[in-house]
């Protein structure tokens, strides 16, 4: 395995083919400066070649998940001109949308666990999570319309997490909500109380554990695949992809572990 990227705003902790990814700035309540944002990039490229990696968890430090992007930061960037040599505000912005596709699409399966602040990007980061765990502490939104700007990059993810009738009613007041009503909304499939937080993140992470890490890889990237390739060529696209990993070292070990009814290797203790 290749050495993890160096960080100094976002702390990580491998374990057994475990990344924990935590957010860390708690006295900004862990707001994406440009730093964070490109060592959250190094990270994710590290991860689109790291197969030993099978599960990445996304959190944040200090009780807060993500308050979304700096905006001090932001407004010193609004103050120039965009020239001649292309506008940095709208790179800025590409770039944390060409992130969140990127993220996306990583083989592996993603679990953000938000608690305190996630707003902005924190919220798109918890709408792009294969397995969103969200605490009843959690407070939400998408604030960007009171600030005189958009949701630009995060609002295509919460139009396919909740659909639109919700994201433009959410967007266009900037309504902010808790967990429990993110959790009726969609953005997550697990609520827990704080105190419930931890037990509830290490069960849900144990299951997806016990699944094939290339199974795993290979459904996220069918279903990633919904609605963008025609039906005969989905269903030729979906076999291709079910019969190699039938051939598969992974397959075969799965298949005669069932047979003979043992756990199969992949299935380690955390």
């Amino acid at each position: 395995m290749n050495a993890i990227p160096k960080t100094e705003f976002l702390l990580l902790a491998e374990k057994n083919g475990r990344l924990d990814i935590t957010f860390n700035r708690p006295e900004q309540r862990n707001a994406i400066n440009n730093a964070m944002a490109a060592e959250f990039a190094a990270v994710v490229e590290w991860l689109e070649n790291t197969p030993d990696i099978r599960l990445v968890v996304l959190r944040g430090a200090g009780g807060h998940f993500c308050a979304g992007g700096d905006i001090k930061e932001r407004k010193n960037q609004a103050t120039t001109d965009a020239g001649d040599g292309g506008d940095p505000l709208a790179e800025r912005n590409a770039n944390a949308g060409l992130m969140f596709r990127r993220f996306e699409y990583l083989p592996q399966t993603t679990i953000a666990v938000v608690e305190g602040s996630a707003f902005g990007g924190g919220m798109g980061y918890a709408c792009l999570a294969d397995i969103t765990i969200l605490s009843t502490s959690a407070r939400m939104g998408m604030p960007e319309t009171t600030l005189g700007v958009a949701p630009a990059q995060i609002a295509p993810y919460v139009v396919k997490r909740i659909g639109l009738t919700r994201a433009r009613q959410l967007a266009l007041t900037a309504e902010r909500f808790d967990g429990k009503a993110a959790y009726e909304y969609g953005i997550g499939q697990y609520l827990a109380e704080p105190e419930e937080l931890e037990a509830i993140t290490e069960e849900v992470a144990a299951r997806v554990l016990k699944c094939g890490p290339a199974a795993n890889a290979a459904t996220k990237d069918i279903m990633l695949q919904v609605g963008k390739r025609p039906d005969e060529d989905m269903i030729r696209y979906s076999a291709e992809k079910f019969a190699a990993l039938n051939r598969s070292p992974e397959g075969i070990e799965g298949q005669t572990a069932f047979a003979e009814k043992r756990k199969p290797s992949w299935q380690v203790e955390q």
